[in-house]
């Protein structure tokens, strides 16, 4: 995995997140988290953000929140074929419960043979390479490795 800038946008390795706002990958002890956002009225928790919280519908209520980096596979699958995206096969994806914010979460799996996230796996956050644009510009999301 190549280390990841402060701020993707124009440095000058070329790097650009999937979509802004959806993780933080400093370079700091703490290192990567997503962020999701709770709502102050009802306590649920989201990700990705939400506007307004769809439980209880209170506007203006939304705190954002960095997300604890470790979680527990809840279901995984291995796609054999290249995606449409520029995601090479074989690679596999799922849910990953995070059970400190009692959220799931939908992502890639990285770092070992697809087969090994099976269900009850101990995996944690990491920001990596998703693809390469036409212009030569690394795209990087969040992906969740195995724990050893």
């Amino acid at each position: 995995m190549t280390a990841m800038p402060e701020k993707a946008e124009g440095n000058e390795q070329g790097w650009l997140p999937i979509q802004e706002g959806l993780f933080e990958y400093p370079s700091d002890e703490r290192g990567p988290a997503l962020i999701g956002n709770r709502c102050t009225s009802c306590g649920k928790t989201f990700f990705p953000k939400r506007k307004i919280c769809p439980i209880c519908f209170d506007k203006g209520a939304m705190e954002e929140l960095r997300l604890s980096n470790r979680g527990i596979v809840y279901a995984s699958t291995i796609v054999r074929r290249d995606s449409p995206a520029g995601i090479k096969g074989p690679y596999a994806y799922g849910y990953v419960d995070i059970p400190e914010n009692d959220l799931r979460v939908f992502a890639l799996f990285t770092g070992d043979e697809p087969s090994a996230f099976t269900p009850g796996r101990e995996v944690e956050l990491v920001v990596e390479t998703v693809r390469t644009d036409s212009a030569g510009k690394e795209i990087i999301g969040f992906k969740f490795k195995r724990v050893p």
